[in-house]
């Protein structure tokens, strides 16, 4: 019977450290696939492919203002999908949150143009930081969405295609 006693706290003290620990991290930015891509269609031809493909963040406490804050830097993979000679793509893109506290709900929208070299196919662009408020006690519990801005059409695009690399053979 004491043999059975020691071997329950032990194997209550091994699975403990076999259960896998859910890292706490601030920002929790969400990419939802569907916003995450956008193909921008000139004259009815595909020109580029902008690709929502991660993002650098952290949060703080900003002291100024007693509040915690995230900071999101988004990359973008812009692809050129046909050869053109069009070196400038223009795209919008989010942050959104949807829970929590209504003083930190919100769609934020933010724009930016790119210069990608007439000999390149494809190129990483890191987008500039933005700040998102984050509510005390929520820092890790509380979500960003971040996307890219799209028209009904596109959207409608993006439902109907898959989310595929292009090649350029």
């Amino acid at each position: 019977m004491p043999h059975k006693l020691f071997v329950l706290p032990v194997l209550l003290f091994l699975s403990a450290c076999v259960t896998p620990q859910v890292a706490e991290i601030c920002p929790r930015v969400v990419i939802p696939r569907e916003t995450a891509y956008q193909t921008q269609i000139v004259n009815y031809k595909e020109q580029f492919q902008i690709s929502l493909v991660g993002y650098n963040g952290f949060c703080y406490k900003d002291e100024r203002v007693n509040r915690t804050k995230a900071v999101i830097e988004p990359v973008f993979l812009i692809r050129r999908v046909r050869p053109g000679d069009e070196n400038a793509v223009s795209f919008a893109y989010f942050t959104e949150t949807v829970k929590g506290p209504p003083a930190y709900l919100g769609k934020k929208t933010y724009y930016a143009d790119v210069y990608i070299p007439a000999d390149r196919e494809e190129m990483e662009y890191t987008a500039p930081q933005v700040e998102v408020k984050v509510p005390e006690g929520m820092k890790y519990d509380f979500d960003i969405n971040l996307g890219l801005v799209l028209s009904p059409e596109e959207l409608k695009y993006n439902r109907r295609t898959f989310d595929i690399n292009y090649r350029m053979d």
